[in-house]
């Protein structure tokens, strides 16, 4: 019994050992902060306001805002942690109408947001970091629509307004830089940066949604168009896609 406690004794002094050596090691390190904001995103949802204007369509028109924000702690050298919340919200607006009275609206505005966290590894101590992501995302769609005919001088009017939305696990990865303009690795900061976000989707697509709002309103392969064309933007600009990060901000 009297060897059992004196081995026990000895492993607990090993690891009060082991946990002071990591703290040791650890602080060496002097911990620092960061927080950004990305205008990646806004440059995002400016490009999409501008298509608007490029295709040049009579009653045609876009728009879109997005801003990003980061808070990344390091502990280590070379391991950092950080939480990010993005935004993106686009707009596509269509009008048409003729001289007989036919008058057709269509208003939708697509608004996502993202809460992420971020794992950091700096393979040389500064600069050059490798950033793997989880998160949770959610799109919202508001679409509006109305129809105005006239007949024998009497105007009538069908409207129509519906909200789907729909929830994603966020998986991705980045390549960037840090720069930082300051003595001893603190000041001003630009953080450029590329990679890659996948979104995997809860529940029926905005599509679905849809065809189930309507019923049997419309036509089914109207509403597979409409379901593809959506999941691209959810793959490739709203969740998922490639993603460019231009973040400025202050390291202390």
């Amino acid at each position: 019994m009297l060897n059992l406690l004196k081995e026990f004794n000895m492993i607990k002094r090993g690891l009060i050992v082991l946990v002071l050596a990591a703290l040791v090691a650890g602080g060496v390190f002097a911990q620092k902060n960061t927080i950004t904001v990305d205008l990646g995103p806004t440059i995002v949802g400016a490009a999409f306001g501008a298509v608007g204007k490029m295709i040049g369509e009579e009653g045609f028109n876009t728009s879109g805002f997005g801003i990003g924000a980061q808070y990344e702690f390091q502990p280590f050298e070379k391991v950092s942690f950080a939480g990010r919340f993005a935004y993106l919200g686009l707009g596509v607006g269509y009008t048409e109408k003729d001289n007989s009275g036919f008058e057709a609206k269509l208003n939708m505005d697509l608004n996502s947001f993202s809460i992420e966290g971020h794992a950091r590894f700096y393979p040389f101590g500064e600069t050059f970091f490798l950033d793997g992501m989880a998160g949770y995302g959610r799109l919202m769609a508001n679409m509006s629509g109305q129809v105005i005919v006239e007949e024998y001088g009497v105007s009538k009017r069908e409207s129509v307004s519906l909200s789907p939305a729909r929830n994603y696990i966020k998986l991705g990865a980045k390549l960037g830089w840090r720069i930082t303009f300051g003595r001893s690795g603190s000041g001003f900061t630009f953080e450029p940066s590329a990679g890659y976000y996948f979104g995997i989707g809860m529940g029926n697509t905005i599509g679905k949604q849809l065809a189930d709002h309507i019923g049997n309103d419309i036509d089914e392969g109207d509403i597979s168009g409409f379901d593809d064309a959506f999941g691209l933007l959810e793959k490739f600009i709203l969740i998922g896609g490639p993603r460019v990060s231009l973040a400025f901000g202050w390291r202390f």
